[in-house]
């Protein structure tokens, strides 16, 4: 997943893998907080890897509380391959073997590009 920061001027949204896969983390910095007098509300959704905070303007600018939750890792996205690059693999492979399947048929006959694709 890629990391996904929504801003206003009373509410950040934090989406990413750390928040995903780091939710020990990431409670205990929702705790810290929720102490801070112009934090008004956190919703987290651990399934989803999000973080909602509603914030006073007056008392505290969206940029702040950003470099806050940078320096604790929640915007860092991880290697891993979404699902949806996963699905472009599994199908350019699927496709590619499709095409030299009919290519081998056309070329070297059905029965040859059979043992041909099953020694692949």
């Amino acid at each position: 997943m890629n990391t996904y920061i929504h801003k206003t001027n009373q509410r950040l949204r934090v989406r990413s893998d750390f928040i995903k896969d780091h939710p020990s983390q990431v409670e205990t910095l929702i705790q810290q907080l929720l102490d801070i007098d112009a934090v008004l509300q956190i919703k987290h959704k651990k399934h989803a890897g999000s973080v909602a905070i509603c914030f006073d303007a007056k008392e505290l600018d969206c940029e702040s509380l950003l470099e806050i939750i940078e320096s604790h890792g929640w915007t860092k996205s991880s290697d891993k391959p979404s699902f949806v690059e996963k699905a472009m693999v599994s199908g350019t492979k699927t496709l590619v073997r499709g095409v030299t399947g009919v290519a081998l048929s056309r070329l070297v006959g059905p029965s040859v590009s059979r043992v041909l694709m099953n020694l692949a």
